[in-house]
Formats: structure tokens, sequence, C-alpha cells
């Protein structure tokens, strides 16, 4: 009888090894929409999810906003998750990562004005606080928070997605 125990929970302890191993190299990509405060302006794009460990996950982006004022931008990033599970559905994460903006700004001229135009390219760094729910076995949503670190142009950015993964 004591064998049979400890033959269960030896076997048990493993098949846990096997549970919390299950998101470590997949990846999974989805769409994304927001509001950027310094832009002043509604953005979309797409991202990519890889997770290196079960709780690191590596998020490139690649985000437009839409032009307001004669000002547009384009930004792409490369940011790092830690997953804290908050239950079997529910994660809270941490973000830092890199950041690339590209900046532009025109007006029309008309008759004897003159057009201005201006293009800026902004590296800066991203740090924030995520949110992602677990709809289904593959399907997400995900909400974040963060602040951008640009010279000039440092915004706070809301991110709301959806994604499944691979």
């Amino acid at each position: 009888m004591k064998k049979a125990f400890l033959i269960s929970v030896f076997l048990g302890l493993l098949s846990l090894l096997k549970v919390s191993a299950q998101f470590e190299g997949t990846v999974g990509m989805g769409v994304h929409a927001g509001y950027g405060a310094e832009i002043n302006s509604p953005g979309a794009g797409f991202h990519l999810h890889y997770y290196r460990t079960n709780n690191l996950r590596l998020a490139p982006s690649f985000t437009y906003f839409l032009e307001r004022k004669g000002i547009s931008m384009w930004m792409a990033e490369a940011d790092a998750h830690y997953i804290l599970p908050l239950s079997l559905t529910a994660s809270l994460y941490p973000i830092a990562g890199i950041h690339y903006s590209n900046w532009k700004y025109r007006t029309a001229g008309t008759g004897e004005t003159v057009a201005t135009e201006w293009r800026k390219h902004r590296p800066g760094v991203n740090l924030g606080l995520g949110f992602q729910h677990d709809i289904s076995y593959r399907v997400r949503a995900n909400f974040e928070l963060k602040y951008q670190f640009i010279k000039d142009y440092s915004q706070v950015i809301f991110m709301a997605g959806f994604g499944f993964w691979l």
C-alpha cells in the first residue's frame, strides 16, 4: 500500500512538470488596436508571441496610427513579458522592451502657401503592465497599458488585442 501511494505521488509530480511546460517554445499571433496619448490618435497593428520559457514571452509588434492634424506615426516594438498566472485563464504581466517609431508631419500647400513636411525617427523604451484572459484553449484576449520613453514624444499607450496560439 505504501509503495503504491509513493508511486502515485511520484507519477503525479511528473505529470505536474509536464503541465507546467505546456507553453515553452510555442508561438502565437494576433491583432491589436489602441490609442496613443501624444499622437492623440487611434492605431491598429499585429503582434507575435514566442514563449521562450513558461513565464518569459517575447512579443514583437507593429502598429500604425491614423493621421490627425497632419501628424501620422508607425512604430515597431520588441517587448518582453513575464507571465504571472492569476488563475487558470487569467495572467498579469509586466512589460519591458525597446521601441522604434517614425513620426511624419505634413501640411498641404494651397495657392501661394508652402507645404511643410518633416519626418523624425525615434528610438525609445517601453515599460508597462498587461493582462491576458484565455477565452478558450488556443484563443486569448489581452489588454496593455504602457509608457513609451521617446525623446520629445513620450506617451502613454493603451492596447487591446485578440490572438491565438499556433
